[in-house]
């Protein structure tokens, strides 16, 4: 988020490197994850007006909804098992000053490809994660949360409005579609197909996850708007200790390992705006 300072960061940097990267590799596997099941529902569709592929549909939609599943699967995996603890020691690293054993670095390292740092957007390379100037301790570490939950907020915000305008436009269409059809023509075998075409289509909201991610990110943006109410009324105190900034500290992480992936082009469209956005209010506030 702000430039670095020195030349002695970059193995830190290295390290956010890579734990972006591990997140955009989850956000790959939840991609195409996503997309497979868009295309079983299209499949199935063709199917209900075009009866040459009834032969060979439900063969071609098993295989989708298996590579789905096990696609979903690794996105859960790579997020949970992987880049969020790494997320978690990085964040306790950059608040209190808590090194990382040279072990675990060389684990990650060992796990991680060469390729990997090609996922990382090149946005993020050569940057320092938050922009807190404070030394190390309890006050940082609530800069830092509150600095990450301020942009959480407003990109899960961003997200559930796009989700939620998702899931009323399939509503809309499908029941649209559904009163027109029985209006305009009386043919039954249509009639069935239009039917079969709205169940699919409802069918969508729950195969794509759209409802979960409507109340995924609505419940997010809610739980880091209050962590960052919190933090406002930490940093007016005299007294901050390390328990209050290492409970609130875990509150907020709990709530983003939690949380639905938040795409990077949502960040992409967000990112200048809220940087300077940021820098001009409330980096001046905290400091």
């Amino acid at each position: 988020m702000a430039n670095p300072t020195n030349s002695n960061v970059h193995i830190s940097l290295d390290l956010n490197v890579i734990t972006q990267a591990y997140f955009e590799l989850a956000k790959k596997y939840w991609t195409i994850s996503l997309i497979c099941k868009l295309l079983v529902f299209l499949i199935g569709l063709i199917s209900v007006f075009f009866a040459v592929f009834t032969t060979f549909a439900p063969f071609v939609i098993v295989l989708l909804e298996i590579v789905s599943e096990i696609l979903l699967w690794l996105s859960d995996r790579t997020k949970n098992n992987i880049a969020e603890p790494l997320r978690r020691k990085l964040d306790a690293r950059d608040s209190f000053g808590w090194a990382i054993s040279k072990a675990e670095l060389s684990d990650v390292m060992a796990k991680t490809s060469d390729n990997l740092y090609k996922l990382a957007p090149s946005e993020t390379k050569g940057e320092e994660y938050f922009a807190s100037k404070e030394t190390d301790g309890a006050r940082k570490a609530l800069e830092n949360i509150q600095e990450s939950a301020w942009w959480s907020k407003h990109l899960s915000e961003r997200m559930f409005v796009y989700c939620l305008v998702a899931t009323i436009c399939i509503l809309v269409i499908t029941f649209i579609s559904l009163i027109l059809s029985i209006q305009i023509t009386a043919n039954q075998e249509f009639i069935k197909n239009i039917g079969r075409t709205v169940t699919s289509g409802l069918m969508l909201l729950f195969t794509l996850g759209l409802l979960r991610m409507v109340i995924g990110y609505y419940e997010f943006s809610q739980s880091s708007l209050q962590i960052e109410k919190g933090i406002d009324h930490l940093l007016l105190s005299q007294k901050i200790n390390d328990f209050d900034a290492i409970k609130i500290m875990y509150e907020y992480q709990f709530a983003r390992a939690s949380s639905p992936l938040l795409p990077t082009w949502v960040w992409k469209q967000m990112r200048g705006k809220l940087n300077k956005m940021w820098n001009s209010y409330r980096q001046q506030q905290v400091n």
